[in-house]
């Protein structure tokens, strides 16, 4: 409950309780009566425990998981507790302890008895397994263990395994492990925090379709059964305690001056009228959650700096439980040495320097990982893949934790068309909020997976497919620690040329954990035209709970060789240009191009005597902001967004019967300095290309340029689209590794990303061709340099300007862009700047692209 309940028998007092996330019990058993009884549950807003819970999340009170009643025998078993250890000659020793009295236990593996005997208070059951099966994330072998007193008879699952650091690596089983891990919090659209088994294993389910292995209980424990789950389904889990009080920061100017002034946000931390409610909170999370087999790190909290209080709960859980390891996010600016309380070192949102340091620190050799990284706001997050590779810089790297699992939002009401309206901050009347901050993850609050996500299933995956050294041979290095990837995995190819299948097979394969095996294709061998790549992909042996028979795990692609699209112009007779002032206008067969000088833009391109442009053909350097984009003010300051057109001079001219019009031109703001300023030049061929060639040198007014190409603005009736490039989904620099490359088709209307919070969305990375279809014309853009592509019923403006995706309006026109530079999303919105590699370099941009119209 949250935040806090009394509870009421008969309208006696039977006790009192707080702490939302941990589970309460009362013995009411004096105050029953013979027959019908009244249970009454006062739960306050807000109560003292209030300030150890600031966690991001959306505030919502009462009762929120399982409230029920038991009725049991005096003597009964109060608790038990199973540990288990392995030895050095491959066997385990399992050891069972029963408080409260006598019982009989029995191990069972399927219906095989392992072993049995008694315990109790007096001592502990302990027994040797030879051959254990050991219980991982990828093979989660669970033991069956039956309590047995005379009035009843208790079942509890045991894995087998062991957690522990050896020189600075985190060990299961004495292999080293990675986390592939999320944060989750309990929240759903239409219940909150309420969070019924169904949801909880729907959740996982997903989480092991799209490769996850870990789950960070972000920042309280969950409920029982999603412990249970996470022992049937195999995930690594942090058990982390109900505590978090970063709202402290605002004592000294908020996380502006954080680091600076540490020991604002450690104010609870080192308050000793919280000692023991600090404490009170890492005894809950290890009584309930002591006997999971998935639980291998014990985190203190998050967020609430450090002090003696977290010191001494730290302290007490390693009395309580000395098997598992033990985390806080903020051991890392603690002033003292904490490596023989703390087993791991983690920071939040590092930049890549960090990795290297930490490898380079003599003093501190603990395993390091990343409690949370990635911020998955909105379009991103764009740099897993970095990340990724920086983990697999060394063992000590022990992996991370993707922020998070899924977005935060309540129902709000609905459309006319039936779907609902999610709100987020500010959306509930109150003035104090963080607008769509917790809109965060890689889940839309109905679990619709974000882009985002499936580039995390890809950067996840458990094989990667490299090419060999010699033609058709290929490399296949195993991302797993404890299985052959073979045996879970079964294997394929497809080789396309130009985007159509040339060549396709399957091959069988085996690879031991973290091994690299070769394997030859010998149609990769043979000679192909165009554009050539293989895609493996690797689907599912045999069916799970969480995917059938067949289910893509994951894919590589490899490219062969390269081609080209671009096509030679037709030069069979010459363009008419009748040039004027103002205007010029070229003719070239049944195409004729309007450009304003004035503009040095096309405002008009009829074909076959019918316009196809409803707006003039523009430069564009401004996207809509993503929630990444932290950089956006500068945007607007320099005015990307609504530039002016300065002409400096235009020269018309025919060459070779083209059109040859040159431009000088700058691009800004009235009387601010431009932002940009060069050459243009246009070329109109006689069969209706337009060659747009663009050579700009920016100014200091941006610094991080979002994106430069062509925007146009066409009849709504061209509603088709193909492309070769990167898709089926939204791709980016750093962002394509849930794509491939192919030829795709589809409708302008189906490519919208709707974000909940509108932005920057469906941009197509390194394209070689795209072409639009209407009802009687035909627009292709082609380059010999990879471009971006986009086409969408939205302008960037509308998508700017919106605080909600059921407020955006079409625009009437479908709205194509061609860039040749498309900054990366990055994860800025809580993380480091864009990568300089991601970023369009400054401050010589360039364009060179064909747009050839075409009746049909």
């Amino acid at each position: 409950m949250d935040s806090c309940l009394y509870l009421y028998v008969n309208r006696s007092f039977a006790g009192y309780t707080q702490v939302s996330h941990s589970t309460s019990e009362f013995d009411i058993t004096e105050l029953l009566v013979p027959g019908e009884n009244r249970i009454t549950c006062v739960v306050l807003k807000w109560c003292d425990g209030t300030y150890l819970e600031d966690q991001d999340k959306i505030r919502l009170n009462g009762i929120f998981r399982d409230v029920y009643m038991l009725s049991r025998s005096e003597g009964s078993v109060c608790d038990y507790k199973v540990e288990t250890r392995l030895n050095g000659d491959g066997s385990a020793e399992v050891s069972v302890r029963v408080f409260g009295c006598l019982a009989k236990c029995r191990l069972l593996w399927e219906d095989s008895i392992v072993f049995e005997g008694e315990c109790g208070d007096s001592g502990v059951l302990t027994a040797r397994v030879d051959r254990p099966m050991l219980w991982n994330a990828e093979e989660p072998s669970l033991y069956r263990l039956i309590i047995e007193t005379e009035d009843e008879i208790i079942g509890e699952r045991v894995g087998i395994r062991e957690i522990c650091v050896k020189d600075g690596v985190i060990l299961l089983n004495g292999t080293p492990i990675k986390f592939r891990g999320v944060n989750r919090h309990d929240s759903y659209s239409d219940t909150g925090y309420y969070a019924p088994v169904e949801k909880l294993r729907r959740d996982l389910l997903m989480m092991k379709q799209f490769n996850i292995n870990a789950v960070r209980t972000s920042h309280y424990p969950n409920s029982p059964l999603f412990y249970q789950l996470c022992d049937e389904y195999g995930f690594y889990v942090i058990d982390e305690a109900d505590y978090e009080t970063h709202g402290c920061v605002e004592i000294m100017r908020g996380f502006r001056n954080l680091y600076e002034n540490y020991r604002s946000i450690s104010m609870v931390s080192m308050d000793e009228r919280f000692h023991d409610a600090i404490v009170d909170r890492g005894e809950r999370l290890v009584s309930r959650d002591k006997n999971r087999p998935c639980v291998l790190i014990w985190s203190m909290g998050n967020e609430a700096g450090y002090g003696k209080n977290v010191l001494d709960e730290a302290k007490r859980i390693r009395e309580l439980d000395s098997t598992r390891l033990l985390h806080y996010e903020s051991v890392v600016h603690a002033l003292d040495d904490t490596e023989d309380v703390f087993d791991v070192i983690s920071r939040m949102y590092s930049w890549d320097g960090e990795f290297i340091d930490r490898l380079n620190d003599e003093k501190d050799k603990r395993p390091f990982m990343l409690c949370e990284y990635c911020h998955a706001m909105g379009n991103g997050p764009g740099d897993l893949e970095d990340y990724h590779s920086n983990f697999y810089l060394s063992d000590r790297y022990a992996g991370g934790f993707i922020w998070e699992w899924c977005d935060h939002s309540l129902i709000t009401g609905y459309t006319t068309d039936g779907k609902p309206k999610y709100g987020y901050g500010g959306d509930f009347g109150e003035r104090h909020n963080d607008g769509n901050f917790c809109m965060d993850g890689l889940l839309y609050p109905d679990r619709t997976p974000h882009t985002g996500l499936r580039e995390a299933k890809q950067v996840y995956r458990p094989v990667r497919v490299s090419k060999g050294e010699k033609p058709g041979e290929f490399l296949i290095t195993s991302y797993l620690n404890f299985v052959d990837a073979g045996s879970l995995l079964e294997a394929s190819y497809v080789i396309t040329s130009d985007g159509e299948i040339a060549a396709s097979g399957s091959f069988e394969f085996t690879v031991q954990p973290r091994k690299t095996v070769k394997v030859t294709i010998p149609d990769a061998s043979n000679k192909y035209s165009g554009f050539v790549y293989i895609r493996f992909s690797f689907t599912s042996r045999k069916a799970a709970p969480w995917c059938e028979k067949g289910f893509e795990v994951s894919f590589d692609q490899l490219m062969l060789s390269e081609g080209s699209f671009v096509t030679a112009p037709t030069l069979t007779s010459a363009v008419k240009i009748q040039d004027s002032p103002l205007r010029a206008k070229i003719m070239a067969q049944d195409i004729i191009f309007d450009l304003d000088k004035r503009l040095c833009q096309f405002v008009s391109v009829k074909c076959g005597g019918r316009e196809l442009l409803d707006r003039p053909i523009s430069f564009n350097f401004f996207r809509a902001p993503t929630d990444n984009d932290t950089d956006r003010g500068n945007w607007y300051k320099a005015h990307l967004n609504d530039y002016v057109v300065k002409v400096y001079g235009v020269d018309v001219k025919e060459e070779n019967g083209c059109a040859v019009i040159d431009c000088e031109l700058s691009f800004g703001w009235s009387m601010h300095q431009p932002f940009a300023r060069g050459g243009v030049k246009y070329t109109v061929y006689p069969d209706g290309r337009l060659d747009i060639s663009a050579r700009l040198t920016t100014s200091n007014k941006v610094e991080l340029l979002p994106r430069f190409g062509i925007r146009m603005f066409v009849s709504r009736d061209f509603k088709d689209v193909k492309y070769f490039g990167y898709g089926p989904y939204e791709s980016y620099c750093d962002k394509h590794r849930a794509s491939w490359v192919g030829m795709f088709r589809d409708s302008i209307e189906n490519m919208h990303e709707d974000y909940i919070r509108p932005q920057e969305n469906s941009s197509h990375y390194s394209c070689r061709l795209a072409k639009v279809y209407g009802s009687d014309a035909a627009i292709r853009f082609e380059s010999d340099s990879p471009f971006s592509f986009n086409a969408s019923l939205y302008t960037q403006e509308e998508l700017a300007s919106k605080r909600h995706n059921y407020e955006l309006q079409e625009c009437g026109s479908s709205v194509l862009c061609v860039d040749s530079g498309m900054a990366g999303v990055g994860s800025a919105s809580c993380g480091p700047a864009l990568r300089e590699k991601y970023r369009i370099p400054l401050p010589n941009i360039s364009l060179d692209i064909s747009v050839i119209f075409k009746k049909l």
